[in-house]
This record gives C-alpha cells, sequence and structure tokens, in this order.
C-alpha cells in the first residue's frame, strides 16, 4: 500500500527553487561561480533534487525536504568537485557545504508555492466531477 502524497509541487515552483540555487550560490564567486554552477546544478542537481522531491513527497513537514534538498546539493557539490579536483576535492571542502546551504535555501524560498495535503483534505480525482464542478 502507497502513502498519499501530502506535498505536491509544480514546475514552477521547482525551477524558481533552482533558480534562486544557482543564483545565491555564483553570487560571492563572480562569474566563475555561475560557469561551474549553471551546468553542475543542470546535469547533476536538478535531477538530484528532482528525484528527492519525488521520494519526499510523502513527508508532509517542509523542514525535512529542506533538509533533504540541502543533502542533495551537498552530494552535488561533492562529486562536481570530485570530478573537477579528482583526489585534491578536500582543498574546497567549503564548495560543497555552500553547495548544500544554497539548496536549502533554494527549497525553503518555495515553500509558500508548494501545496501540502492533509489525509482527509487529499484527493485522487482532478478535473470535471461528475456534476459539473471543476476540481483543481
Amino acid at each position: 500500500m502507497s502513502r498519499p502524497d501530502r506535498v505536491t509541487f509544480g514546475p514552477g515552483a521547482f525551477l524558481l527553487g533552482a533558480a534562486i540555487t544557482v543564483l545565491l550560490f555564483g553570487f560571492p564567486h563572480g562569474v566563475t561561480g555561475y560557469v561551474f554552477g549553471i551546468p553542475a546544478a543542470l546535469i547533476l542537481g536538478m535531477p538530484l533534487a528532482l528525484a528527492t522531491g519525488i521520494l519526499m513527497r510523502p513527508v508532509r513537514d517542509q523542514w525535512l525536504h529542506i533538509v533533504a534538498i540541502g543533502g542533495a546539493g551537498v552530494v552535488t557539490g561533492f562529486l562536481t568537485l570530485l570530478f573537477l579536483m579528482g583526489t585534491h576535492w578536500h582543498t574546497m571542502w567549503g564548495l560543497v557545504l555552500w553547495t548544500g546551504f544554497c539548496a536549502a535555501v533554494g527549497r525553503l524560498a518555495v515553500v509558500g508555492l508548494v501545496a501540502t495535503h492533509d489525509d482527509g483534505e487529499h484527493t485522487e480525482h482532478v478535473g470535471p466531477t461528475p456534476d459539473g464542478r471543476i476540481v483543481p
């Protein structure tokens, strides 16, 4: 038996959170931060964040979502530095933490844009009902 989705988010919330994450990440590093940050976000960060968000749908607590997305950001930063720096990634470990922080802030920024459902509120049916009403 699967648990109902208690948190749902659309592409607008996802893309806005990703944009805030990338903008915040690159801000203190200037152009270099964006040159390396945008490809890392597109190739690794956004797919990891999407997978994390989908797996976290049954969890209603938004703080757990923020921590989980921050963890996905840490993984993104670590794998990106491992790819770019090889075994010397530890010389720039601060970027790994900064990436996780930026991802968490990006998720925090869109808390108001995601829909949370209680068990009683959740309905599987979306669209016109038999009596003609449209359910969002």
